[in-house]
């Protein structure tokens, strides 16, 4: 089936583009992109006013199944990240069973392919179980087709351990994945500030993320390893990496886009939908984050998309489970912060899409003639309501539930087959 994309805002800028335009779309490829009022084809879609740019790559999402079903499955998450503009997905390896094995890596793929919505790049696991003792078999993970190797959440205490993993990887040019909090110092529910204290919660400071980023670059530059960290939350650790750009490694770095949007004072009265960890931060931080994307400094926003189910969010906030289900409200966010000026949407793309499909597969999808149609199309204007009846994750974490959005995917496709149509 052939398609023309009539009158979009195409935008991307790996190519410096940003212009109102026609695209014909045939053989699952770009094929022609212009003012292409003369032709015809299968079907044709009125873009004005919408934004048409490579489809989304996200580094770092939870797509429970297995066994976790009561939060959600393969398909319902993969077929929500499809709503949210996603084509690509890198699955967190804290799933259950860990995914350190290749017969795990294996099923969640065949899931997702069953289910035909995303394509899964999967992040294995650094050590066995999680557990930080035992090194994963790394090389055997890659060819079951891994993109990356992370320990999820949890710490490696052991600098032995620590030291070997790195070197194992950068022997075989692997990547790796940290999510940088300090085990004992991360061991609380929220940022440490005064909301903290006027709650009585307790804080976790941010010196945990600093003090872990701090030991895994002196482990990624001893070694030489290829380092990217996920879900940065403070203007400390935004510094750090930027250092560490400047000195010449071999580092890149995402920030979750909750983290983006919101700041601890959203927990005032418990809110257990603002519960997450890495934990939600000062206006400062947030602020510094948002700068960090515009600049360069963080290649990449991710979903850090996490679904629960009711009972998981209620009980006492300290008591609850950590995370958001993200992909539902992602656009709407993005739209929000392009409106009150905090970002621009080829920031958001660049973040999205062009830099973090080159952090996973080490290429960027593109607007390019001859191209994979791998496409999102967003309408930026459209308002709608989050509800059970237009949310498509299982996830009821929805931190937005109720409230009146602007911004949504209208269409996205993969290699040219249409994975999401609103």
């Amino acid at each position: 089936m052939s398609m023309i994309i009539r009158g979009a805002r195409l935008i991307d800028p790996s190519k410096q583009l940003d212009q109102v335009s026609d695209m014909h779309v045939q053989g699952g490829r770009i094929k022609s992109i212009g003012h292409l009022a003369e032709q015809s084809s299968d079907l044709e879609i009125d873009a004005t006013g919408l934004i048409l740019s490579p489809s989304f790559l996200d580094l770092h999402t939870c797509l429970r199944d297995l066994n976790q079903i009561q939060k959600g499955t393969i398909a319902s998450e993969t077929q929500a990240a499809a709503s949210a503009g996603f084509t690509h997905l890198c699955p967190s390896p804290d799933t259950q069973p860990c995914s350190d094995s290749g017969s795990v890596i294996s099923l969640i793929k065949s899931k997702a392919a069953a289910a035909g919505f995303c394509e899964l790049l999967p992040v294995a696991a650094l050590t066995q179980d999680l557990k930080g003792s035992q090194l994963s078999n790394m090389e055997a993970l890659a060819q079951a087709g891994c993109i990356g190797f992370s320990n999820a959440g949890y710490d490696i205490d052991n600098n032995t351990v620590l030291l070997r993993c790195y070197e194992y990887a950068a022997t075989f040019g692997l990547k790796v994945l940290v999510q940088a909090q300090d085990r004992q110092l991360g061991d609380g529910h929220m940022h440490a500030g005064a909301t903290a204290t006027r709650m009585g919660l307790d804080g976790i400071l941010v010196i945990a993320e600093t003090l872990s980023i701090s030991r895994h670059l002196q482990f990624m530059q001893h070694t030489g390893v290829s380092g990217h960290f996920n879900q940065l939350t403070s203007a400390a650790g935004v510094d750090l990496i930027r250092q560490a750009k400047a000195q010449g490694m071999d580092v890149t770095a995402d920030v979750g886009i909750a983290h983006l949007c919101f700041t601890d004072t959203a927990i005032e009265g418990y809110q257990s939908q603002y519960h997450v960890q890495p934990p939600l931060r000062e206006g400062s931080d947030r602020k510094a984050l948002l700068i960090g994307i515009e600049d360069g400094t963080l290649d990449a926003i991710c979903s850090a998309h996490q679904p629960h189910e009711s009972a998981a969010k209620c009980a006492p906030f300290a008591a609850t489970a950590t995370g958001m289900a993200m992909y539902d409200m992602l656009v709407p966010l993005i739209q929000k912060l392009v409106h009150t000026g905090d970002l621009t949407w080829p920031a958001a793309i660049r973040a999205l899409s062009c830099n973090s499909t080159k952090i996973a597969v080490g290429t960027s999808t593109s607007l390019t003639i001859g191209e994979a149609a791998n496409l999102t199309l967003i309408d930026p204007s459209h308002e709608w309501t989050l509800d059970a009846s237009s949310q498509l994750s299982r996830g009821t974490n929805q931190a937005l539930a109720q409230q009146k959005l602007k911004g949504r995917v209208q269409l996205t496709l993969k290699d040219g087959l249409v994975t999401y149509k609103r």
